[in-house]
């Protein structure tokens, strides 16, 4: 027990350290880190100016990569007032980022080439004709889909938009009106000309910071930002408050999600040096660094909640870091139940795939969104999504154990008892998921029948999720009937965790029609489809390896008789 209390302790010690150490150097060379906290008005909801920035440099930038949010060395907040110091330096700079290669080869960019300034692509006639037509072909019908190069052209033109309000000033909405919270605050370049004393005083402070950065006054600087963030905490007090704004900024430092899987990742390892090492050392200090990631993906989502005032799973990013957190939690009940490395094991390692896929793929937006109307207040709603999600878990869980099983087979066919045992763990993940995605379509229709009107009405979501339930009712029904044996129950676990990706994924952002609008998207399309090509591979591979080990066996007289392998 001292030595697992001890890797615990390390572990999370050096994870806090690390954190805290980056934490502070950074706030050391950042000469406006007062701002950090002001309030500002945005994306319908008011952030701190330290979220707007680190939203902006990922947008514009295209800096997912593990949470890479710098722009050219500064620290996102800087980077905002170094734009409104200096526009036109920034307006030269290489920093807007254009990876889509249709669209370069649409709007005759160069093909070998992802970097450009806010000038090249402003005065770049072929795009500005491109955006143009994108702009009627949306005003002439709302309801009008747009290819994938347009909607890449649609997100550019936006992304310029944005840089011209940074560099004016526009883009920060600082001031709240009097007596309206909810109204239109006021933006950082009108604060000079706005009525009031007050108001005018945050006008000569923007400017004087303004000039004291272009100047490289940074003592000045500093100055300039701690009045400018005392003046603006106090003109907002009554509409955003100082805990709500200081708990987001901890949230965008600590990156939970990344330290999380970083011990995931430890976890992991630990655990499968355990097998060969047959260490209980080892076995511990796993269980205790999966445990030590549980806990901190756990933090991350409860400060989401506290932040956006809902449960984290309202969209695709979201519902990938809770599949994470269900799998894990899934795996920590079957431990205590088995007291086996497995399932620990397993979800640490699906963990790990899945937490980097949201810290580094673009179409999952980490940003924090209101929700659309008919998504508040819902609390029929929210116990559907928490639920189907968790089911979700449990057979993403059982993909693993699938893997495993597969793996097993392909490798070490003669070890029957343990392919018997890993069947029955199977099996059980694969009950729990089939339990929890049942109560979630049931109550995916108490939902629909509270919010449109009726209980079914076979929408691509409602029919995919009856789809895959239906496919693990049949995996299930077939393995207790004996039609299908340990073999077919692990090829079932992938087979059936395509149905679920489907109706998780493909409805959303291949299929993109239905009633769910609100939580459709677009792209990732070849990472999937590497992901399906990848299980068809698996499940190919794994037959073949079988069919082959049974033909090598001499048969015996009656082996006509016998039943086929399944």
């Amino acid at each position: 027990m001292t030595r697992t209390s001890g890797v615990s302790r390390f572990a999370w010690a050096g994870a806090v350290a690390a954190t805290a150490l980056l934490a502070t150097e950074a706030r050391a060379a950042n000469p406006v880190e007062a701002l950090r906290t002001v309030a500002v008005q945005d994306g319908g909801r008011v952030k701190p100016l330290d979220t707007f920035a680190r939203e902006s440099a990922r947008r514009i930038t295209g800096g997912r990569a593990f949470g890479a949010e710098s722009v050219r060395g500064l620290d996102p907040v800087e980077w905002v007032i170094a734009m409104m110091a200096e526009p036109e330096r920034w307006k030269d700079a290489p920093i807007v980022r254009v990876s889509h290669a249709g669209l370069r080869s649409a709007v005759g960019l160069s093909p070998t080439r992802d970097r450009y300034s806010f000038r090249e692509l402003a005065t770049h006639e072929p795009f500005l004709k491109a955006a143009d037509a994108v702009r009627a072909k949306e005003e002439g019908d709302s309801e009008a889909r747009l290819d994938p190069v347009e909607r890449e052209v649609a997100e550019l033109y936006g992304n310029l938009a944005l840089m011209s309000e940074i560099f004016s000033g526009e883009a920060l909405h600082v001031l709240p009106e009097p007596g309206d919270a909810s109204a239109a605050w006021t933006s950082w370049a009108h604060a000079a000309h706005g009525d009031g004393a007050e108001t005018r005083r945050v006008g000569l402070l923007t400017t004087a910071l303004a000039s004291s950065y272009a100047a490289g006054d940074t003592g000045e600087v500093v100055t300039a930002a701690s009045a400018l963030r005392a003046r603006l905490g106090a003109m907002t007090a009554g509409a955003a408050a100082e805990a709500d704004l200081a708990r987001e900024v901890r949230y965008n430092r600590i990156k939970p999600f990344r330290l999380a899987w970083m011990l995931y990742l430890l976890g992991f390892l630990a655990l499968a040096a355990s097998f060969p090492l047959v260490s209980r050392v080892a076995t511990r200090a796993g269980l205790v660094l999966v445990t030590a990631a549980f806990l901190m993906q756990g933090y991350g989502m409860l400060l989401r909640t506290l932040i956006s005032g809902r449960p984290p799973v309202t969209n695709m990013y979201e519902s990938v870091i809770f599949v994470s957190w269900g799998a894990v939690l899934f795996a920590l009940a079957f431990e205590a139940a088995y007291r086996v490395r497995y399932f620990a094991a397993c979800a640490s390692g699906l963990s790990v795939l899945l937490l980097i896929l949201a810290d580094s793929v673009p179409i999952l937006d980490g940003s924090i969104e209101p929700l659309v109307p008919v998504l508040r207040d819902n609390m029929w709603l929210t116990v559907h999504v928490l639920t189907i999600t968790l089911g979700y878990a449990a057979f993403f869980l059982g993909v693993a154990l699938g893997h495993l099983n597969l793996a097993l087979y392909f490798f070490a066919p003669g070890r029957r008892e343990l392919l018997r045992t890993m069947s029955l763990f199977l099996y059980r993940a694969l009950q729990a998921g089939t339990l929890f995605l049942a109560a979630g379509t049931l109550l995916g229709g108490v939902w629909a029948s509270y919010s449109w009107g009726r209980f079914w009405g076979w929408d691509p979501k409602e029919t995919w999720a009856l789809i895959a339930l239906l496919s693990y009712l049949a995996i299930l029904h077939g393995r207790f009937l004996g039609w299908i044996r340990d073999f077919g129950l692990a090829v079932g676990a992938l087979l059936g965790g395509l149905t679920v990706l489907m109706a998780w994924y493909g409805v959303n952002f291949i299929l993109g029609t239905g009633l769910h609008s609100y939580g459709f998207g677009s792209g990732g399309y070849v990472y999937v489809g590497g992901f399906v090509a990848f299980e068809v591979a698996v499940i190919a591979a794994a037959f073949l390896r079988v069919r082959a080990a049974r033909t090598s066996v001499p048969a015996p007289a009656t082996s006509a008789l016998a039943p086929a392998v399944r």
